[in-house]
C-alpha cells in the first residue's frame, strides 16, 4: 500500500473475504489480537450461495508501516480471499 496523500495516524477500516468455513471469524480475531488490534471484528455478509464471509474491522493506526503489517497478517490467513 501507498501512503499516497493519507496523514497518519488515521482511522480506517479492513474487509476481509474469506472462505465460510467454521472457526474462521476466531482465526481472523485471533490473527488481530496478535497485531495489536483489539477493536472488534464484525460479521457482515454471507455470499448467496453461502460459500464466503466477509468481516470487517475499524483501527486507529499511527503508520503506513503498521497498516501494511495489519493487512499483510490477514491476507496470510488460510482461507481469506481478499483483503480491502
Amino acid at each position: 500500500m501507498d501512503s499516497g496523500e493519507l496523514q497518519f495516524p488515521l482511522d480506517c477500516q479492513f474487509r476481509v473475504i474469506a472462505e465460510n468455513r467454521k472457526g474462521m471469524y476466531f482465526v481472523i480475531e485471533t490473527v488481530l489480537i496478535q497485531n495489536g488490534v483489539t477493536a472488534p471484528l464484525q460479521r457482515e455478509h454471507e455470499s448467496a450461495g453461502g460459500k464466503y464471509i466477509s468481516y470487517s474491522v475499524d483501527v486507529h493506526v499511527d503508520s503506513l508501516k503498521r497498516m501494511n503489517s495489519i493487512d499483510a497478517a490477514l491476507r496470510s490467513i488460510e482461507g481469506v480471499k481478499m483483503v480491502m
